[in-house]
């Protein structure tokens, strides 16, 4: 089977994919092939595909066997039609991988491990065939693919990286850093491809706990907000929960030296500029009362006479880098989850990696909750102020915010709400008074 012939099944169908990370229309080909099992009358492997003109290299889990040969395993589907088909070369079907129990069977003999405690490495490998004999495809495709592995009493979740980095990834390296902190699912294996197209390792999967009966941190909020219920114990309950998180990464990985006032400067700066060329919605008056604010959080002495009336400065430690609500999970036994610490997908992972201000994170989480608050269809101011007292007040009872961290906080704040404004343009133009109103508040605090 002539591996160049692969490009005409596979890019019609991949480019047709959400998770696909340029326009369609850029030219790419498939340059090589991960083999992970061809001796059970299938060949099961990752075709790599390469995109020319940004050079991103993307990987398409495959299950190729005769038309007529039965499937081995079972597969629920949550899509609507539940095709796995990709296409045919030379009389042999190309299968969707990650909707084909046989492809996650074989995955699962080469993933490296992370037993749980007390359980041997067979023990480990046993439950994940187990888990993998049973999947079913979430169905909602982001720049990611997720599928659960149901075979086993715990179930699991499978997140397959579509852009593959060289790197040690984040998905992996920060849960492993936060070892058995109950605050996040626990990582159950992982895998690591490498080619030479790849130049180097870059990380295609990993698999962790399901959280059982989850619900969605933003879906919660929002919901309250619908019903006007008071925020406070649930938004403390994060609060603790994320400062408890940056305790842990700090203890894992040290801090550092926070963005200086003259980043700062320069990050809101650009982010002004962006957004002022958007017609129709920062006013000539808002723009000043932004330039303001720049001013005011990043000029050098005014920053330093804040930061020294506590001792403090601002400090980098390894973050989230991608927080709000909806990376949280409620699970059945009432306890919260962080997931998802692979941060923005399309940047390398040497920059996703570097530490920043755990003020990245908090003004992740405030944004959010002016997004819960003015989305629900039941706007209440006094509703959204409580919410987020409440979120800082829970942080602060694990972790203290400094006034050098409260600076950084409505920095990155506004820098968000910023980026927002261009994003509910292009988008979401109806949504475009969440984060303008988000602006005009924090200018005015």
């Amino acid at each position: 089977m002539n591996i160049e012939d692969w490009s005409a099944a596979i890019l019609p169908w991949a480019q047709s994919k959400r998770w696909w990370p340029v326009d369609p229309k850029q030219p790419a080909k498939v340059i090589g092939e991960v083999l992970l099992d061809d001796s059970a009358g299938s060949r099961v492997t990752i075709a790599l595909l390469k995109i020319s003109e940004s050079k991103l290299i993307v990987q398409v889990p495959l299950l190729i066997r005769a038309q007529d040969r039965e499937a081995h395993g079972t597969v629920h589907h949550s899509s609507q039609d539940g095709s796995q088909a990709i296409g045919t070369v030379d009389g042999l079907a190309l299968l969707d991988g990650t909707a084909e129990p046989e492809f996650w069977r074989a995955w699962a003999k080469s993933a490296t491990l992370i037993p749980a405690r007390g359980e041997t490495d067979q023990q480990a490998r046993e439950r994940l065939d187990r888990a993998a004999s049973l999947i079913k495809p979430m169905g909602v495709e982001q720049s990611n693919t997720s599928v659960l592995l149901l075979g086993d009493d715990q179930p699991l979740i499978a997140k397959v990286f579509r852009v593959l980095h060289c790197g040690e990834h984040p998905e992996v390296q920060l849960p492993s850093a936060l070892g058995d902190w109950e605050g996040i699912p626990r990582l159950n294996a992982y895998s690591y491809l490498e080619h030479d197209a790849l130049g180097g390792s870059a990380c295609a999967i990993v698999v962790a706990d399901a959280v059982n009966d989850a619900q969605d941190g933003f879906v919660t909020l929002q919901a309250m907000a619908k019903r006007g219920d008071d925020p406070t114990p649930v938004s403390t309950q994060i609060g603790a929960l994320i400062a408890h998180m940056h305790n842990r990464l700090e203890e894992a990985f040290g801090s550092g030296e926070g963005p200086s006032n003259e980043t700062l400067k320069q990050r809101l700066t650009r982010s002004l500029s962006a957004a002022a060329e958007i017609d129709g919605t920062l006013s000539a008056q808002d723009v000043s009362a932004i330039e303001s604010t720049i001013r005011a959080l990043t000029d050098a002495d005014g920053a330093a006479d804040d930061d020294a009336s506590d001792g403090s400065s601002a400090k980098a430690i390894r973050v989230h880098g991608d927080l709000h609500l909806g990376q949280l999970l409620l699970g059945s036994n009432g306890v919260w989850n962080v997931v998802d610490f692979e941060g923005e997908p399309l940047r390398p992972i040497a920059e996703r990696s570097k530490p920043d201000s755990p003020a990245r994170d908090i003004a992740g989480m405030l944004r959010s909750f002016d997004y819960a608050a003015e989305s629900s269809g039941a706007f209440d101011a006094d509703w959204l102020s409580t919410a987020r007292t409440a979120f800082l007040a829970g942080y602060r009872s694990r972790r203290a915010i400094s006034a050098a961290d409260a600076r950084m906080i409505t920095a990155y704040e506004l820098e968000k709400a910023l980026y927002e404004l261009q994003y509910e343009a292009k988008f979401r133009p109806s949504w475009i008074s969440i984060p303008l109103n988000g602006i005009r508040r924090l200018v005015r605090s």
